[in-house]
């Protein structure tokens, strides 16, 4: 019996943390568009990241109790993002290319556009990313994905741009 019970211990407390620390990840895509044709990208590298500063919560003898976020603020660049979106796309056979919104692409399949969002817990963690498909002109997005660890935040796995890109880009690129 107790050996049974360790074991159902166990079983809840792995998938706890197994599924706990997983943030969500919600691709839409616009049906008109193929992405599969698609061979060259333009991915417009981000000025600013967003950051939320850290705060710290309140221990009393019951729980520990998370305080509400501040608004994310404007921060210098943190991560690799755009090299690894490139590298993701060019993974699946689209040649990428990393440039600014101030420079006019041309002659490509569609643009990338992303933006990210992170907070600290002991080092600087992925909070939020998002990453656009939009129309070579510009005007009309193509596919949409979003990474959110926001509803488990203080149980996750240390997400990276690493670790979420491959996930949402083969979402993106998906039938």
């Amino acid at each position: 019996m107790k050996k049974a019970m360790q074991r159902i211990s166990f079983i809840l407390i792995t998938s706890f943390i197994v599924y706990g620390c997983a943030g969500t990840i919600n691709t839409v895509k616009s049906p008109e568009y193929n992405t599969k044709n698609y061979k060259k990208a333009y991915i417009i590298s981000t000025d600013n990241s967003q950051y939320i500063q850290f705060k710290f919560g309140i221990i009393n003898p019951f729980a520990y109790i998370v305080p509400s976020d501040d608004p994310a603020i404007q921060h210098y660049v943190i991560g690799t993002t755009a090299e690894v979106i490139k590298n993701e796309l060019e993974k699946n056979g689209i040649l990428a290319e990393i440039g600014k919104k101030e420079d006019t692409p041309v002659g490509f399949d569609f643009i990338v556009q992303y933006y990210d969002t992170w907070r600290w817990d002991f080092k600087k963690i992925l909070d939020k990313l998002e990453i656009v498909f939009i129309t070579p002109e510009g005007d009309k997005i193509i596919a949409k994905s979003t990474y959110n660890i926001y509803t488990n935040k203080e149980m996750h796995n240390f997400p990276s741009p690493e670790k979420e890109v491959p996930k949402m880009i083969k979402e993106l690129l998906a039938k």
